[in-house]
């Protein structure tokens, strides 16, 4: 099993995203752009960071999140006014406590105030309460809010895409014959008792991980390649039949204590054997 190191031709996105594949972008951009002859889809979209390795030409980018894909659309208008709301904030709890219960009054102001709640909040972590106000801790990371010529860098890359907020199922069902699909859902497995799968389970449950699996086997069928992110586990291998596997490990990230954080497996389907793959993680991948 290999792991994969960081590398520093990643394009680093703006926003910190429990769950993030900015450590598997620079791999997965090489597998996919071998296959990409049409559109590129990716109904997940988080952060971003595959999208902003990849730069297809044209994409339709999705994600449940209706604040993301809000922030997005109003960042790449208007990158420079939203920055200069952002910091008129500081990175302290009182300003954090502030901010995360104020009610924007205009698009620049609440995608200003998602940025800075992204950037602040602990573990880069996206939750609403039952009322739909967000409701994660301050992190307390001390971190820098943003870059000027970092967001207006990124959010360029984003001009042409297409951003709707919209279910999985109706992106993937989109995607046809020459399209790629990257679909990175929560992280969830059938009797799983790790504390961050529960909370991902209340996002995205096993019965929307069959779905996800059907769905994508659909547009497998219809001429799309794809691929799956999920944890390496047999609940998870056992909904990709007939698909190619490639089995890593990485460290995780969520916890801030170093000495508590751990090595997890993680696994990436893919719909058809990949045709541009590194020689090294040839002998990760198998047939199941």
């Amino acid at each position: 099993m290999t792991t994969l190191k960081k590398t520093a031709c990643v394009q680093v996105p703006f926003l910190k995203w429990a769950g993030g594949k900015r450590w598997l972008s620079p791999l997965l951009s090489k597998v996919l752009v071998a296959e990409l002859k049409g559109i590129y889809f990716e109904p997940f979209l988080g952060a971003g960071s595959v999208f902003l390795e990849l730069k297809p030409k044209y994409s339709k980018l999705s994600d449940i999140n209706e604040d993301l894909i809000h922030f997005l659309t109003v960042v790449r208008i208007y990158p420079e006014e939203v920055v200069r709301a952002v910091w008129r904030w500081t990175n302290t709890a009182e300003c954090y406590s502030k901010v995360r219960n104020s009610v924007p009054r205009s698009d620049i102001e609440r995608a200003a105030r998602f940025l800075f709640l992204n950037r602040t909040c602990w573990g880069g972590i996206y939750r609403t309460n039952r009322n739909g106000q967000f409701n994660v801790p301050f992190g307390n990371s001390g971190r820098k809010l943003c870059s000027l010529h970092h967001v207006v860098e990124v959010s360029s890359i984003f001009t042409n895409a297409e951003l709707i907020a919209q279910d999985f199922i109706i992106s993937i069902r989109e995607a046809q014959k020459g399209d790629v699909i990257y679909a990175d859902p929560p992280y969830t497995v059938k009797g799983e008792n790790n504390g961050f799968i529960r909370y991902n389970e209340k996002l995205f449950s096993w019965n929307d991980q069959e779905k996800l699996a059907h769905e994508c086997e659909a547009a497998k069928q219809r001429g799309a390649f794809v691929a799956v992110s999920g944890l390496y586990h047999k609940d998870l291998l056992s909904l990709y039949n007939s698909w190619w596997a490639l089995k890593m490990s990485r460290q995780t990230s969520v916890s801030r204590d170093v000495s508590s954080r751990r090595k997890v497996s993680e696994v990436v389907f893919f719909s058809k054997k990949p045709k541009s793959l590194p020689i090294e993680l040839e002998k990760q991948l198998k047939y199941i």
